[in-house]
């Protein structure tokens, strides 16, 4: 068990006929970027993680990592494989020509998450923390910056972190207490312990370079008075090599319930030698531009490994035997019927496969609009910062939540057998339990997008996204063959509409009543996205199923999304609507 094969077809799909990729392009700077070359790319990308990353997944999770005297060593097949990443130049795709890379969009990086999180979420982790760490560096670094680093961070020679939380502070980093004192020679010294710090010692590179909130002298308290430090563990020697080991020291590592080749490590800053990035002061500013981009990636953790789960579930279950079909016996020739003859097996599997194919099409989805609001213009490129800003959250909460409880019950698919490690399940479901965490809870993307996102510009990331899609059930209000899918989605939009009449009004006088139904209204409002794209995919699928047993199955999930995952709605609505008396006027001493 633990095999596992990129979703290609889905992804062709996606890329081709539901948002037209050729179209899009060359407004996002990609004119020469033809379906054939997408497609081509995204395949060798399939076969390079399929034959050398999937085979070291289970073999780190096993081997798990050694700590000795402050130094991480991972399971040596990690090594290799980091090793054939960057020899195969992979890493470098997304990447600017400028330092060595392929210029890729993100729409393209975030199919290859996938599918790289669903062969080794150890590794992955890694390589998505090295792009945010390049991130950074490249649009707010000075000029010597870039220079020292980005051509390493490019490659994958070089490994990125991001150090924010510290002992006493995880969310609330107003209060974190790590300081930088300005040197003679414009570098800073950087004094703290961060925790939690994922890649922030291992011996997969000869150099880590992590990203650092600090306060400086003169910075205000709160938030506002965070800078950004960039501290390698090593300093360059200017001559694209590296000079003396800088004063950061891995204390410890954790050990965790799952990722056990992922080294999460204490790391002690003592006057550690560090370049500020950005303006003084814009740290939290520029975390979180990182952070928006890892968001999309742990909300692509949960895609993954749910997809990987998945397979290797509907792979038990097309072998397993036990009962009979409650119609009757349909193999004469075998003691039991095979077990996909049982309804509620086929519940728990269409399910995982249903919601799988729905977050890919939104995962795209933001993909291309983060590439419009780095590359498009007006007021294209205005209306996707806004989108990006909104669905950001829903898509690191929904995607990690889904993706665990659809891990969770393909290890239910597969009964005991399920629960051993032999059958590699198990692990999917220890490993993407993080991601509801990572990047900020889930209940703090709720309340990003009720508290901040949801009230911005007087509402009109929302009145972006809701009006297309009033427009698209309108267009097709006529059509019988849309019916079943443009109904519900119409009620659900209004729904939508009156609960966050309800947030708002109720919100503004009493906070409590706004937080305690943040989590329902997140998910109730990633199903009607959901919904929408499913609709339109069920659009472009109807004149083509007759011919295509690929486009009748896509129109065949249509309807188990509508009719056993979207009318959770309804119960999420009521969620909202009993607000926040019965959870806060519980008396605690009685909890």
């Amino acid at each position: 068990m633990g095999s596992y094969k990129a979703p290609l077809d889905d992804y062709r799909f996606l890329m081709h006929e539901l948002f037209d990729y050729t179209d899009i392009a060359p407004r996002i700077g990609h004119p020469d970027l033809d379906a054939e070359l997408l497609d081509m790319m995204l395949e060798e990308w399939a076969t390079f993680i399929e034959e050398v990353w999937c085979p070291s997944n289970r073999i780190g999770d096993e081997e798990g990592l050694k700590f000795s005297n402050g130094t991480v060593t991972m399971p040596p097949i990690l090594v290799d494989v980091w090793r054939q990443t960057i020899e195969s130049e992979w890493m470098a795709a997304p990447c600017d020509e400028e330092w060595g890379g392929q210029g890729l969009p993100l729409f393209f990086r975030t199919a290859c998450d996938e599918v790289a999180i669903a062969g080794n979420m150890s590794l992955a982790v890694i390589g998505a923390l090295n792009l945010g760490v390049y991130d950074l560096i490249h649009d707010h670094g000075e000029q010597h910056l870039k220079e020292e680093y980005l051509q390493k961070l490019t490659t994958g020679e070089w490994c990125g972190t991001m150090a924010m939380t510290e002992a006493h502070c995880g969310t609330d980093l107003g209060i974190l207490k790590t300081k930088a004192e300005a040197n003679p020679d414009g570098s800073w010294s950087v004094t703290g312990t961060k925790i939690f710090i994922t890649g922030g010692e291992h011996n997969l590179v000869d150099n880590i370079v992590h990203m650092v909130l600090a306060r400086l002298p003169d910075g205000p308290e709160g938030t506002k008075g965070i800078s950004l430090i960039c501290v390698p563990k090593f300093l360059p020697d200017g001559n694209g090599g590296l000079g003396e080991r800088n004063s950061v020291n891995c204390v410890s590592i954790e050990k965790k319930m799952g990722l056990h080749s992922s080294p999460t490590c204490v790391l002690d800053f003592d006057g550690a030698k560090g370049w500020l990035v950005g303006e003084k002061h814009t740290g939290m500013a520029l975390m979180f531009e990182m952070m928006n981009r890892e968001r999309l990636s742990t909300g692509m953790m949960g895609l993954g490994l749910g997809e990987a789960a998945y397979q290797n579930a509907l792979a038990w279950a097309k072998e397993r035997r036990q009962g009979r079909d409650l119609k009757g016996i349909k193999d004469l020739e075998q003691d039991a019927d095979n077990i996909l003859r049982h309804p509620d097996v086929r519940r728990m599997l269409l399910r995982s496969k249903v919601n799988m194919e729905g977050m890919r099409a939104m995962g795209l989805y933001v993909g291309l609009q983060m590439d419009l609001a780095e590359h498009g213009e007006g007021e294209e490129q205005e209306r996707a910062e806004r989108l990006v800003a909104l669905l950001t959250p829903m898509v690191k909460a929904h995607f990690s939540d889904v993706g665990a409880e659809t891990a969770d019950e393909c290890i239910q698919v597969l009964g005991g057998a399920g629960y051993i490690r032999e059958s590699g399940v198990e692990q999917y479901f220890r490993d993407v339990r993080i991601a509801r965490i990572w990047e900020g809870t889930n209940g703090i993307q709720a309340l990003d997008l009720v508290g901040r996102k949801l009230p911005m510009q007087i509402g009109r990331a929302l009145r972006d996204l809701l009006w297309p899609i009033l427009e698209f059930i309108e267009e097709h209000r006529d059509n019988p063959d849309m019916a079943p899918f443009t109904k519900p989605l119409y009620q659900g939009v209004r729904g939508l509409q009156q609960l966050t009449l309800l947030l708002m009004s109720e919100g503004m006088a009493n906070p409590y009543f706004l937080a305690a139904g943040a989590t329902e209204y997140t998910r109730y409002f990633s199903n009607i996205i959901l919904a929408w794209l499913w609709a339109q995919m069920v659009l472009i699928c109807l004149p083509k199923q007759d011919e295509s047993p690929f486009h009748a199955a896509k129109i065949a999930s249509a309807r188990v999304f509508f009719e056993r995952i979207y009318p959770e709605t309804i119960a999420l609505a009521a969620k909202v609507q009993a607000g926040h008396r019965s959870l806060m006027d519980y008396p605690v001493e009685m909890m």
